[in-house]
């Protein structure tokens, strides 16, 4: 079959298992860094997204957030900006990208797998395994979720470089020394945006350092470099010094709280957790925050055998494939190898992430553990044609049937948080994010359960404390409303904290204490929200005070 052929059905495919999502409406995140988030809505705010992180500001000076993906929102707000806040058509937009992504790993095996083929090329076995790519369930959530389209948009642009340098034949296409720059420069421009995607991006820069270094293009290492160096220069410029956002940790999830040492506790479970996942891929679920805090045989030595295990048969396989000479395959299961591994240790919490593990941080992982079966299937010969095809197709049925299931948990956030509280437990944003959804279908004293038990999880944050208050408003207990308001402004800068502690000091009639907790607190910090300045105005024109 010829690879246009390959190409047309990983597109229909790819519409046929992610058809039921584009229907799903904006969950978790979406709404903080789409709907409320007055900065996305126009182009004119363009500049804006540069100077900050991703995050509704909530009437502060720039974007709230600890990460640097500008580019993210910038693609919000074209959408946004065209469409409106309708969710089918960011859906729709991050489905497409996920299946040139497909595309993209297709060509770049293909390309790999026939390097040094004399006879015509085959590329059924590409064509396999960037199906399996597209119709993974664990890369469902990079697919189907909004705010995950930092993973496929970073992917998109490192591909992309990725797979103009392979192709490209510096001693047959480009002899000239200023179309050689050309290419580099072009190359470097990609893997800037996807630095600017998500900071996960700068993994691509290794990924084709190991390229050139593997593939016998050693000579065009050191004007890459020289390209790489300076594109991560601009990059520190833009995130350190014109948006200010440091390296920090989140500092709210179980594990960003422990210190290193405590952190490779998990380690071992974290690995496994992944493996299991991408082999046997039914638990699927939204933010995990389970650590390891025991060195204990179910906990630490089980997944650590494992994981000990799965690297031992990836050794056996490197050492089979290399027992009668060390040919192209060799080369290509080594380089996917250190794809995989510098990937995924990207993600084992060396620096703390925001999360213990999440679906879509394999996206780029598991494109690797992929180019390594490719690497050993051709050894793995098959005489039984009928029975080679049977397993072909059972696997492809099974995959795309439970990434097609997944994406129907994904239909809202109750759905989405009723299904998944039951898998990823203790996890205090996940029970107050089922609060919010419980309490806006008017299932309060459900959602005041929930609330409580992400307090108990997370004492520290603000956000439950805000939620657990408007409760106690709606029940008409305003002083204990106002207690909890304020623990959430003692616990950190929530904008709507802000706003509801001065809106039920206004309620008890202080409007004394109202007024100067805008002028000294509140405005001061978020000086844009207009929720604030209206009360001031309400406050400062009826010159109704205690």
């Amino acid at each position: 079959m010829k690879k246009d052929k390959f190409i047309l059905i990983l597109i229909l495919v790819g519409f046929l298992v992610y058809f039921n999502s584009l229907f799903n409406g904006f969950v978790w995140d979406d709404e903080e860094q789409i709907v409320n988030n007055p900065l996305v809505h126009s182009l004119s705010n363009l500049p804006q997204l540069f100077r900050g992180s991703t995050f509704n500001p909530g009437g502060a000076v720039s974007l709230g957030g600890i990460y640097y993906k500008p580019l993210m929102t910038v693609f919000f707000s074209l959408i946004y900006s065209i469409f409106g806040p309708r969710p089918f058509f960011f859906h729709l937009f991050q489905i497409v990208l996920h299946i040139i992504n497909s595309i993209l790993v297709f060509l770049v095996l293909g390309y790999l797998f026939n390097l040094k083929k004399k006879e015509k090329n085959d590329e059924s076995l590409p064509f396999f395994l960037s199906l399996i790519f597209l119709i993974h369930p664990q890369n469902c959530e990079a697919v189907v979720y909004i705010s995950a389209l930092q993973d496929v948009v970073f992917f998109f642009f490192g591909m992309l470089a990725l797979f103009m340098i392979i192709k490209t034949n510096k001693s047959q296409i480009f002899t000239a020394s200023t179309n050689f720059v050309s290419l580099y420069g072009l190359a470097s421009l990609f893997l800037f945006l996807s630095l600017l995607s998500k900071e996960t991006g700068i993994v691509f820069f290794v990924i084709i350092f190991f390229y050139l270094l593997f593939f016998k293009k050693r000579e065009d290492l050191p004007v890459y470099l020289v390209f790489s160096l300076t594109v991560i220069c601009f990059y520190a410029v833009l995130r350190f010094g014109l948006a200010g956002i440091p390296i920090q940790k989140h500092g709210l999830s179980p594990i960003t709280r422990m210190d290193f040492w405590q952190r490779m506790i998990s380690v071992p479970q974290i690995i496994f957790y992944y493996l299991k996942t991408f082999f046997f891929p039914k638990n699927l679920a939204i933010n995990q925050h389970w650590v390891t805090e025991k060195i204990i045989w179910s906990e630490f030595w089980s997944p650590l055998l494992i994981d000990s295990l799965f690297f031992l048969v990836l050794i056996g396989f490197f050492l089979f494939l290399t027992i009668k000479q060390f040919n192209n395959l060799t080369i290509i299961f080594s380089f996917f190898f250190l794809w995989f591994i510098f990937s995924l240790g990207f993600h084992l919490h060396i620096f703390p992430l925001d999360l213990t593990v999440s679906d879509r941080w394999f996206y780029l992982p598991g494109a690797g553990v992929l180019g390594m079966i490719g690497a050993v299937a051709p050894k793995l010969k098959i005489k039984n044609e009928k029975l080679k095809i049977i397993i072909v197709i059972t696997i492809i049925i099974l995959l795309s049937w439970r990434t097609f299931i997944r994406t129907f948990d994904w239909r809202n956030g109750l759905t989405l948080y009723s299904r998944d509280i039951k898998i990823s437990q203790n996890a205090f944003d996940l029970e107050n994010n089922l609060g919010v959804e419980l309490f806006r279908v008017g299932r309060i004293n459900e959602a005041n359960i929930h609330f409580e038990n992400s307090i108990k999880l997370a004492p520290y944050w603000w956000t439950n404390w805000n939620n657990l208050g408007v409760i106690y408003e709606r029940k008409g207990d305003f002083k204990k409303a106002e207690e909890y308001y304020k623990k959430a402004i003692d616990n950190g800068n929530y904008y709507l904290a802000y706003e509801n502690y001065a809106g039920i000091l206004i309620k008890q009639k202080k409007n004394k204490e109202a007024k100067e907790f805008l002028e000294k607190e509140a405005l001061p910090k978020l000086p844009y929200n207009q929720k604030l300045r209206q009360l001031y105005l309400f406050l400062t024109s009826s010159g109704r005070q205690n």
